[in-house]
């Protein structure tokens, strides 16, 4: 079993040519705003980073008197569209001053959100998208940066000659992935689908092949991710996952005194342990926390699992199963994982680690049990619950028997607008490609035939 992580290598502007797409992602998530900027060479798939910057959402202003609150972070934070607005728009016009670059340079951006995942309403999802919208308008981009060209002269001049425009039309499917199943059932459906997206990506970075069929896992505050079989010419996806991730340990650390309520495990600087590891100890209490955890397929009568909005009606005529994670009991974790901490304080970032490579194996676990999982898939993880600090022994050492290989991608939502713009320009690469199955020839032949009859 070989596992691997992989960072987007961060480049200068001058290393942008004809034949590279370059990409701005803003996202905004419960704990987070970030503003990337990528470019991707689309004859050989490297990508690589031009600015990344990074702000709290705890400090987007409150609503003024006047302005419609329409939504909360988990965190209970107030949002306003105004206040999305303008914190958004100055952080794209922060990310291009950083780079020299201006608007006109961009290609693509792509907006996404991890706040959607606690909204409860269309309405609400579609206010959130708006202002996303309008913070990226007052910011000079223009809307034919943000939406799918109708004809080949819709594509940036530079790379145009570099697209399967006139073989195969955008249809909505990322990487070879089918779009008939993304029905709106869970709110962060386009967060899961990007992020299987960039790992694919990430991926030619690495000496790992992430092709149908995958497993993607994103540990963010939120849970998202997919499992996807390896059908062809277009894969399903057969679950996503939803629920609480990164947000567990920001709840029990601030149960327990270690950070303040405004604050999360990213506030602390936690110190190597260097004392002798009682590993059998570790894991004993690793399984007492997640006695206070539950990890199901998510039940038919339930409005939210683990924060995660559920829309059950839409639920009704889909395949694809949700696998959810909760805090089934939030004073006994708290208690418990106080217990651990005054046994020995300075284990706190070993605990945490253990605790978060364990929960994606019970993720896995629970996967195999409802025979999700195709054999032979790849699993690749995100998100700062899922790949910081010391996770990477854990998640080695808990899933070595489950997959040959096994990714660890920093920024896959960053890599996954990448992709979804490519897509959107019909810019893949037939001969490295990223969708089809592992070991298999591009599907594109097999998409055009496959259109032709539809």
């Amino acid at each position: 079993m070989s596992i691997e992580k992989v960072s987007i290598v961060k480049a200068d502007k001058k290393v942008i040519k004809d034949q590279f797409f370059t990409v701005l992602s803003v996202e905004l998530g419960n704990t987070t705003l970030k503003s990337i900027i990528t470019t991707s060479n689309v004859k050989n798939n490297k990508s690589f980073q031009l600015v990344k910057l990074v702000k709290l959402t705890r400090d987007i202003r409150n609503p003024y008197d006047g302005e419609t609150v329409f939504g909360h972070t988990i965190w209970n934070k107030s949002l306003s569209k105004e206040a999305i607005v303008e914190a958004i728009r100055d952080l794209i016009l922060e990310s291009l001053s950083e780079v020299e670059m201006t608007v006109d340079e961009l290609d693509f951006v792509v907006r996404s959100t991890g706040v959607v995942a606690v909204l409860s309403s269309d309405e609400e999802l579609n206010y959130i998208i708006q202002a996303l919208s309008s913070a990226c308008l007052s910011a000079g981009v223009k809307p034919s940066q943000m939406t799918a060209p109708f004809t080949l002269d819709n594509i940036p001049e530079h790379i145009r000659k570099y697209s399967f425009f006139n073989n195969i039309e955008f249809d909505g499917s990322v990487v070879g992935i089918s779009s008939l199943q993304l029905s709106g059932v869970v709110s962060n459906e386009m967060e899961s689908e990007l992020v299987t997206a960039g790992m694919k990506l990430a991926s030619k970075s690495s000496s790992i092949e992430y092709r149908n069929p995958v497993v993607s896992v994103d540990m963010g505050t939120t849970l998202a991710g997919q499992i996807v079989d390896d059908s062809r010419p277009y894969a399903e996806v057969a679950c996503n996952f939803i629920g609480l991730a990164g947000g567990i340990m920001d709840i029990v650390l601030r149960g327990c005194g270690v950070i303040e309520n405004i604050h999360s495990t990213i506030d602390v600087d936690f110190n190597q342990f260097d004392d002798e590891l009682n590993v059998y100890k570790l894991h004993k209490d690793t399984i007492k926390l997640h006695e206070n955890i539950d990890i199901n397929e998510v039940p038919a009568d339930v409005e939210e699992y683990g924060c995660v909005s559920v829309y059950q009606q839409k639920r009704i005529n889909s395949k694809v199963k949700l696998i959810g994670c909760r805090i089934n009991d939030e004073k006994k974790l708290i208690m418990e994982f106080k217990r651990i901490l005054d046994e020995n304080p300075k284990i706190i970032s070993e605990q945490i680690d253990d605790f978060y490579a364990y929960l994606i194996k019970r993720l896995i676990d629970k996967s195999n049990e409802m025979n999700l999982i195709t054999p032979h898939s790849t699993l690749a993880i995100t998100g700062r619950a899922g790949i910081t600090t010391n996770k990477i022994r854990y998640i080695e050492e808990y899933l070595s028997d489950e997959f040959d290989d096994i990714l660890l991608v920093e920024d896959a939502l960053a890599q996954g607008a990448t992709m979804m713009a490519r897509c959107m320009n019909s810019l893949g690469t037939p001969i490295n490609p990223m969708g089809g199955s592992k070991g298999r020839m591009c599907i594109m032949q097999e998409r055009i035939k496959h259109n032709k009859k539809i």
